[in-house]
């Protein structure tokens, strides 16, 4: 059919056919399923790394479009209805789809590249647009009909105007989308993209068809309307709508399979980077213990390339010391377990050693019967050398780097438990700086740590193979070690004479801020058997009671421990834990000396504590009362004292004999000291209902130097009632007299001391009449204790002195003996008097 341009519609009595609005939409349709199909298969030749398989999705793409394209124009030529029957020339029809697969094949080699040129895609617009013209204006050509085809020139070129602009819309609108959001909403670019070319497509078609006019012959007809035509385009366009179903099936099943192997890549790519990083060495086995696979950690160990390395036997390789042993062990706890792990001293590639974890596991593939074998070895230098530290530490003190007390108390239960041990005796010695204290208070703490380490250091260089010098803690250490002697005696000495060389080194001048220093140690030593395994605590407390001894002695000569000392302890111990039990238990009880004036009556009596022992009978108030004082039971024994002597005024307030004697009570310094001391006797005063004025409160001379105006205080509280004081064993302490003028006082009570001496002419006369004297002075009254001779009590008369406590008025008794006998003597008096 000849292409004519038409100037004048009217004069040929041409003629325009009508179109099926059903079968416009379907025509869209179709041609907006081909086209995306198309655009969406884009994605997958940019992922797409083999040319081949880029060209054949290049190829299906530009197919499911060209087909969309030729499908499209073919059922809007069928939905054009004229007034006489039209048919297609098959060849020409078929011909006319290769315009716009080519146009279509242009386009998406454009938009499947990466950074296209705005002239590539403009060109590529064109081009598409040009092929859907051609599609259209040759399948148009292939029409077979009773009449001229005619067309005009302005809508012509308006159509093909269409196609050209839209067609670059199209592959921007593709572009611009896939430039915005990338390969993530591919199929977004693609749809919006599709409606620009399916609208491309439409526009075009029904432009040109506006411009188609149709000269029917004389001899044309009107045409049957078959039915069979319109199942031809539901035919035609089914198969284009299901080859871009299938397209797009096959477009997701590609994706899907390239992200598997995309996935699958990737993950045996990072694995690989995740062993290469790991700085413990990785190798992969096979059966044989041929290298399959290693890590850069395993490289650098053994000097050789992964390739090098690959199929080479492990047994090539000196990766360790002994390695044939350790190969022989794997293998044979793989055969039975399937793995094996230990440290090995392993090689680098220096032949340098160095300790390694090596673990060697069994791998089982869940696809294959295939097995090898993993291997992982750890260095664990950093691990060891931070043990060892750590150990050191444990075991070392770290101002002087000696070993510390836990390495002593081992080094002793070694000597124990040694079965080759050629020396029957050993010693332990402990050495502590005197006057430590003072160094660091006075000179700062930096001059006694550098005392410490000299020390230290000097005491190291007694250190022999089966000697072990230690610092136990503070200023105080110790030296282990055994002696050649085979005999108790001779080991004595022979210690003994280690430790005076020992110390004399240690007590030699130190330089100490370029000043000498001189150093004074106090000395315990402890000579033992080690075959005896005694516990190492007990090794330790007999060393530390020589020492304790030979701190008190502080004459700088080392104490040897003896047996005494120890039981000393324990009786002490002893009878600490017995005397608080007796306090508890009411034990106790109080015995009254009487104290008289000078006609020989009883005016008073002074408590003395005694303690009735179950078992061991009356203890001597001189054992147990340092030991209450040293550990603070000397206030529950004091408030148990103070309780009985006001019970005891309580009950002689209602016997005419007694309710005028006045009761003496000792008081400790430590009980006076409590900041309730005086509240607290107020209160049991006022529990028993006990006449203050006749209590009698006896204080020491100490007092006097801790809190003097403490001690003032408390006392004039306390007299303000009623109660009197005693300064007791006057003479003997270091008392002011200035605080002495100031003090409540109403008695003092010369010592036993100066009373014993006085009838032999001594010194003591003197000083008797010197203490009455000056009480004299004060007004404070004058009592004597210790007097058991008349002489005596001659003596202290003619001085001025008349009342008297001791032996020759009366020994201490119970509570009860002594109520009773001045009871009977003042009903005696009484009977006496009658007669």
């Amino acid at each position: 059919m000849l292409f004519n341009m038409l100037s004048d519609s009217g004069a040929l009595n041409a003629v325009q056919g009508e179109h099926d609005n059903f079968l416009v939409l379907v025509s869209w349709l179709v041609a907006l399923a081909a086209s995306y199909a198309g655009l969406d298969i884009i994605k997958l030749v940019r992922k797409g790394s083999n040319p081949a398989w880029r060209l054949g999705w290049l190829c299906a793409g530009a197919s499911a479009m060209g087909l969309g394209v030729w499908s499209m124009h073919f059922i809007g030529m069928h939905a054009y209805q004229l007034d006489f029957p039209v048919s297609h020339a098959p060849a020409l029809t078929l011909i006319s789809i290769v315009p716009a697969m080519l146009g279509s094949f242009i386009a998406m080699v454009v938009l499947s590249s990466d950074k296209p040129p705005h002239r590539a895609l403009l060109l590529s617009g064109v081009g598409l647009g040009v092929g859907i013209g051609l599609m259209h204006y040759s399948g148009m050509a292939a029409m077979r009909m009773p009449a001229e085809l005619h067309h005009s020139l302005t809508l012509f070129l308006l159509s093909l105007l269409v196609a050209v602009s839209l067609g670059i819309a199209c592959v921007y609108a593709y572009r611009l989308c896939q430039h915005e959001w990338g390969l993530k909403r591919s199929r977004t670019c693609a749809l919006i993209a599709a409606l620009c070319f399916s609208t491309a497509v439409c526009g075009m078609h029904y432009s040109a068809m506006q411009a188609a006019w149709f000269v029917p012959t004389p001899d044309a007809v009107t045409p049957s309307v078959s039915p069979a035509s319109h199942w031809i385009i539901y035919l035609i366009g089914g198969v284009a709508v299901l080859t871009a179903l299938l397209a797009l099936v096959a477009t997701r099943v590609q994706r899907r399979l390239h992200d598997s192997e995309r996935h699958e890549y990737m993950t045996q790519t990072r694995l690989l980077e995740v062993i290469s990083a790991l700085q413990d060495s990785v190798i992969l086995l096979d059966e044989q213990a041929r290298i399959r696979l290693c890590n850069a950690a395993f490289e650098r160990l053994v000097g050789l390339s992964s390739k090098q390395l690959e199929g080479m036997s492990v047994s090539q390789l000196d990766y360790a010391e002994d390695r044939r042993s350790i190969s022989q062990h794997v293998r044979q706890a793989l055969e039975k377990k399937g793995e094996w792990s230990g440290m090995i001293t392993a090689l680098n590639a220096n032949g340098e050693t160095f300790p390694a974890w090596l673990s060697v596991s069994r791998v089982t593939y869940a696809d294959s019967d295939d097995r090898d074998y993993v291997a992982l070895l750890s260095d664990r230098s950093k691990e060891q050398q931070a043990q060892e530290r750590i150990r050191h530490l444990a075991y070392h003190d770290i101002l002087t780097e000696l070993p510390n007390r836990r390495a002593l108390q081992e080094r002793l239960a070694e000597l124990g438990a040694s079965k080759t041990l050629t020396h029957p005796y050993a010693f332990l010695a402990l050495f502590d700086i005197d006057r430590f204290k003072v160094l660091n208070d006075s000179l700062g703490q930096d001059i006694g740590d550098e005392l410490l380490r000299q020390l230290g250091g000097r005491l190291q260089q007694w250190s022999e193979a089966e000697w072990l010098v230690a610092r136990l803690d503070g200023n105080e250490f110790a030296l282990v070690g055994t002696l050649a002697s085979h005999e108790a005696l001779s080991a004595e000495q022979e210690a003994m004479r280690l430790i005076d060389e020992i110390v004399a080194s240690l007590t030699a001048d130190y330089l100490l801020r370029g000043h000498p220093y001189p150093c004074q140690l106090n000395v315990g030593v402890l000579i033992f058997q080690p075959l005896d395994r005694e516990p190492t605590p007990q090794l330790f407390k007999r060393a530390g009671l020589a020492l304790l001894e030979a701190k008190r002695q502080r004459d700088g000569k080392p104490s040897l421990f003896h047996q005494a000392q120890e039981d000393e302890l324990e009786e002490r111990l002893t009878l600490e834990r017995e005397l608080q039990h007796a306090i508890d238990h009411n034990e106790l009880c109080l015995y009254l000396q009487p104290q008289v004036d000078a006609d020989s009556q009883v005016i008073g009596a002074e408590a003395l504590i005694r303690w009735q022992h179950p078992e061991r009978g009356m203890i001597s108030p001189g054992r147990f009362i340092p030991i209450a004082e040293e550990t603070g039971l000397i206030l529950p024994l004091g408030h148990w004292v103070l309780q009985e002597g006001c019970r005891l005024l309580s009950e002689w307030r209602h016997t005419p004999a007694l309710q005028g004697l006045q009761l003496s009570l000792n008081v400790s310094v430590r009980q006076f000291q409590q900041p309730d001391f005086a509240d607290q006797v107020l209160s049991v005063i006022q529990q028993h209902d006990a006449p203050p004025e006749r209590l009698t409160l006896e204080l020491t001379e100490s007092l006097l130097l801790s809190d003097p105006e403490g001690t003032i205080k408390k006392m004039q509280q306390l007299q303000n009632v009623g109660v009197s004081f005693a300064l007791d064993d006057f003479g003997t302490g270091y008392s002011s007299l200035a605080y002495l003028k100031v003090l409540p006082l109403d008695t003092l009570k010369i010592d036993i001391a100066f009373v014993r001496d006085l009838a032999l002419g001594m010194q003591a006369t003197p000083i008797a009449a010197t203490i009455i004297a000056l009480a004299q002075s004060l007004g404070l009254r004058v009592v004597a204790e210790g007097v058991e001779t008349d002489d005596q009590r001659l003596v202290l008369s003619q001085l001025g002195c008349h009342v008297y406590q001791g032996f020759l008025f009366g020994r201490p008794g119970t509570a009860a003996a002594f109520s009773s006998a001045i009871v009977k003597n003042d009903a005696a008096d009484h009977a006496n008097f009658a007669q």
